[in-house]
């Protein structure tokens, strides 16, 4: 019969003739339940931790039986990869040549063709630059003769105030008109 911590805590005896100490018996019944109950709790981590365990276990053979197909099948894909990437090696370096002579001409045609463009946008540089100089130089002349338009309305206004002033009547002043002179009143 399998005990468990509650059947050793419920356990109740017969009182013989001499009896016992109840409280002793007791207290001795709930140390042992205890420590069943400890025992009992330890068995089942241990017993999950070996099952944790032999999966781990039971995966690292199973990965090691893969990685061992892997590797002779990567060894036979790299065999033939090899025997291929020669083949093909020697027909790259055949096409190759090949296209080195077409790049060649196609390189000098091309190196003719920008110098001729060189030579046309240099042209087209010194003309633009003769153009943006008259240009400058109208807007300068300009502006000059702005500023002398200008300057000349800033004498022509002074001189209309000038003039103005000179046509408008002298009013009389408050004092002229009393006949009074600025005396102060006493």
């Amino acid at each position: 019969m399998k005990l468990t911590p509650i059947d050793v805590q419920q356990q109740q005896f017969k009182m013989a003739w001499r009896g016992v100490d109840r409280t002793e018996v007791h207290a001795f019944l709930e140390m042992v339940a205890a420590q069943m109950s400890e025992l009992s709790r330890e068995n089942n981590e241990l017993r999950t931790e070996a099952k944790r365990q032999q999966r781990e276990i039971d995966d690292h053979r199973e990965r090691e039986e893969t990685l061992r197909e892997a590797m002779l099948t990567a060894q036979r894909a790299i065999d033939e990869i090899r025997d291929h990437a020669k083949k093909e090696a020697q027909l790259m370096v055949t096409e190759a040549e090949v296209r080195a002579e077409r790049v060649l001409h196609n390189a000098q045609s091309r190196v003719n063709k920008l110098g001729e463009e060189v030579h046309d946008l240099q042209r087209q540089r010194v003309r633009v630059i003769e153009e943006l100089r008259g240009v400058l130089n109208t807007h300068v002349k300009l502006i000059e003769l702005t500023e002398r338009q200008l300057d000349d309305r800033s004498d022509i206004a002074s001189n209309v105030t000038v003039l103005e002033r000179l046509r408008a009547p002298q009013l009389p002043t408050r004092d002229e008109s009393t006949g009074k002179g600025s005396e102060s009143r006493a």
